[in-house]
């Protein structure tokens, strides 16, 4: 049964149903009488996107993560929802959309197609994100001036941490990281190899793109006597270093030094715990939810939020 269907039946049109359903708008009363009867003998349960149809609102925002599974994601979330919880809206999560920019397209299509209110999705290719008509914001960005609502970490400031967290002794650091080219990796790196020039600290780099976590590890450690630390991609990487480090013999901080990445709560439970950056993912999923909900008011401002980062020293680091 549809609306069209049930329009049919009630001799009026799909708009005064629709009004009917949503509860909005003029409508005689024995109309209204007539088509919630018709509703009931067919036990009708409209679609979201029925509901919507003729409002101006819907009261849902929807999210779109690249990968649930990584804590750092989940805290955002987490932050998002604590602000959500004291509105009306109602949240709708799209996951697992990695690096992919096809999937994001996709799943904002289907965002628009349930009339949703806003968006709060993770940074991909500005040139699709200047095509959305629904107002957004973007998460996990660098900070690019242009006039999409940015909320990014502060990534020059974590590089330049990074280096800071290492002791005096290290002389030479082998770097896991992921494509160089995404913007927020790009402005981390570039701040780090500063400050490591300006230490004398050699280096090298060990790209982990298109391996899982237990090979980048293990790619890691094929020459690993020759580096007295290893700055990792974040703390879920770290966490399996530490893993492959311990089936292998080594001893961290002893044989080599491990700063981390995030501050994820597996942080925490590793032996040793992790040196880490803290990105504060709670305040940034806070911060996406406040602009959007402000964009979404009609405020136009475009201005970036930039949230501070945090080092974080604990047992892999000396």
């Amino acid at each position: 049964m549809t609306i069209k269907e049930i329009a049919k039946l009630a001799g009026v049109s799909t708009a005064t149903v629709s009004r009917i359903i949503n509860n909005s708008g003029k409508v005689k009363e024995e109309t209204r009488i007539k088509v919630q009867s018709i509703i009931n003998q067919h036990n009708y349960h409209p679609n979201q996107v029925a509901r919507t149809l003729f409002k101006k609102k819907s009261n849902i925002i929807g999210i779109i993560v690249p990968d649930l599974s990584n804590m750092f994601y989940s805290k955002i979330i987490e932050g998002i929802q604590q602000i959500i919880d004291s509105t009306d809206y109602s949240l709708m999560i799209s996951f697992s959309a990695g690096a992919d920019d096809k999937k994001y397209i996709d799943f904002i299509q289907k965002f628009q197609q349930e009339n949703v209110d806003g968006i709060i999705t993770s940074a991909f290719n500005e040139q699709y994100a200047n095509k959305i008509k629904t107002p957004f914001v973007m998460y996990d960005s660098a900070n690019i001036e242009d006039d999409i609502i940015r909320i990014a970490s502060d990534n020059r400031s974590g590089g330049k941490l990074i280096s800071g967290l290492l002791n005096r002794n290290v002389k030479k650091v082998l770097i896991q990281h992921i494509d160089l080219s995404l913007p927020t990796v790009g402005e981390r790196f570039n701040s780090l190899i500063t400050e490591l020039n300006k230490r004398d600290i050699t280096y090298n780099l060990v790209s982990v793109d298109g391996l899982s976590r237990k090979k980048a590890s293990q790619k890691v450690l094929e020459n690993i006597e020759n580096f007295d630390a290893v700055i990792s991609v974040n703390d879920e990487y770290a966490a399996d270093i530490i893993k492959e480090a311990k089936f292998k013999g080594y001893r961290i901080p002893d044989n080599f030094q491990l700063v981390g990445y995030d501050n994820t709560n597996l942080a925490q439970y590793t032996n040793p715990t992790i040196t880490t950056i803290d990105q504060q993912a709670f305040e940034i999923g806070k911060a996406a939810a406040r602009r959007l909900l402000d964009r979404i008011d009609g405020n136009k401002n475009t201005e970036n939020t930039i949230i501070p980062v945090k080092a974080l020293k604990n047992e892999s680091t000396l």
